[in-house]
């Protein structure tokens, strides 16, 4: 468990010399259990303490990382078991299962170009499949060799031993993960890891059999491990996700301190969903037709983000449709959920318009505005930075219902002639505010909406 302040003010120099920073080597003491320090600003800690500190604030879940380069990921390192408790660290990986049997290489190499191609922007983060899990065929070596040659972290779904040796000697370099198959006798696999030095999975019927499978790998040499959790139907797996992270939080057993392995047949979506939800680290989809993705990465986004920092798009200004100078100019906050409905019912409106998000720190407009973070001079000077002048012609920005009370100062901000005009409360009334309010100013001003 984590030392406490007066743990670790004991360890300490007790000197108060104030080298760390800090007046007391308690307040120093405090900020490290809180972890907001390091210890390296001690110049005086004994060997002793940074010995016991290092083991105390090692992660309780390791972490391992598959695959090299810009597409490497690494999973464990988590220090919670609730999200609001403080975060999850690391999102889950999300492996694309791939049966190479009967493929030309052009058809295997389409698939895999199509999904190294696949990227979806959503909330100012890129979706993408995170890697391949290779099923051991005739085929699986060039397979491999292809994917790990796409940048992709490849796991490799073995069905023999010497099939699996076969693909993990071509691709080692690129640190692949090795899966053994249900019911295999770990040995060999354990030893071909240990020699290879890359991360093994490990399963077992129960628990405890599991702890000890991943300890026994571990003496083998296995630097790396994951679990593969035993669970026959959603409510035994469910059971084992559960008690693996709180086993490895309150370090029950020193075999449960390592990331988790979940393995997804087609049609399974449900055990993907408690996957993500239950503390799965990297997760096997065998899904042809990309439909569960979309959903599966945006479940994911909802639930590994920072809870103490909303989610939120990058400021700036965004086209809908294909508007030009004489298109409408909305204004609206950089909250993500506010972004999306208003972006969404801008488009259902069939007027192509541009939307300027302003940064107001992650908050909604309502909230934004009593921070202080949504006034008239802070979206004045945000709508210069992003050159708004440059791009609408009428120079009439429309602000959310919610806030009228900015128009004044925002206008007065801009100054040069601009106009600022109160939209709608609701974003659903975006619609009838373009037909019946702004259509007629825009051919007031000589423009079309």
């Amino acid at each position: 468990m984590p030392l406490t302040g007066l743990q670790i003010f004991k360890l300490l120099p007790n000197t108060n010399c104030k080298k760390c920073g800090y007046p007391t080597c308690l307040t120093f003491a405090m900020k490290l259990a809180a972890g907001k320090e390091a210890l390296e600003k001690c110049p005086d800690a004994s060997p002793e303490a940074k010995a016991a500190l290092g083991a105390a604030s090692a992660p309780p879940i390791r972490g391992v990382t598959v695959g090299r380069g810009d597409r490497a990921i690494t999973v464990g390192e988590e220090t919670v078991f609730f999200r609001h408790e403080k975060t999850f660290v690391r999102h889950p990986g999300l492996f694309q299962i791939f049966d190479p049997a009967g493929l030309t290489a052009a058809e295997r190499d389409a698939k895999l170009d199509h999904w190294r191609a696949i990227r979806i922007e959503r909330a100012g983060e890129t979706f993408q499949v995170d890697g391949i899990a290779v099923v051991e065929t005739a085929e699986s070596v060039a397979a491999a060799v292809a994917a790990s040659d796409r940048g992709f972290p490849v796991a490799i779904l073995a069905a023999t031993l010497p099939g699996a040796t076969a693909i993990a000697e071509r691709i080692k370099e690129h640190r692949p993960l090795l899966v053994p198959p249900a019911g295999a006798n770990l040995e060999g696999y354990a030893a071909l890891a240990a020699r290879l030095g890359i991360p093994l999975v490990v399963g077992a019927p129960d628990l405890a059999s599991l702890a000890d499978a991943a300890r026994d790998a571990a003496r083998a040499g296995v630097t790396d491990i994951l679990l593969e959790p035993p669970g026959a139907d959603p409510r035994l797996l469910h059971h084992s996700l559960s008690a693996i992270r709180r086993g490895a939080l309150d370090r029950i057993h020193p075999g449960l301190g390592h990331p988790v392995f979940l393995c997804v047949g087609a049609g399974e979506i449900e055990k993907a969903v408690l996957g993500i939800t239950k503390f799965a680290s990297l997760v096997a989809l065998a899904d042809c037709g990309g439909e569960t993705w979309l959903p599966l990465w945006t479940l994911r986004q909802n639930i590994y983000t920072d809870p103490q920092k909303p989610l939120q798009m990058d400021p700036g200004l965004y086209a809908i449709g294909e508007p030009n100078d004489r298109s409408p100019l909305l204004v609206t906050s950089n909250f993500s959920l506010t972004y999306f409905i208003v972006s969404t019912e801008a488009e259902a409106s069939g007027v192509a318009c541009h939307l300027a998000v302003v940064d107001a720190e992650g908050l909604s407009v309502l909230t934004a505005w009593s921070a202080g973070k949504f006034s008239g001079d802070r979206v004045a000077k945000a709508l210069r930075e992003m050159k708004a002048a440059e791009r609408v012609s009428h120079h009439t920005v429309i602000i959310p219902g919610y806030v009228p009370v900015i128009s004044g100062e925002l206008e007065d901000a801009l100054g040069d002639g601009w106009h600022v005009l109160v939209g709608p409360q609701e974003a659903s009334d975006i619609a009838p505010f373009f037909r019946d309010v702004w259509g007629p100013l825009a051919r007031d001003l000589g423009t079309h909406p």
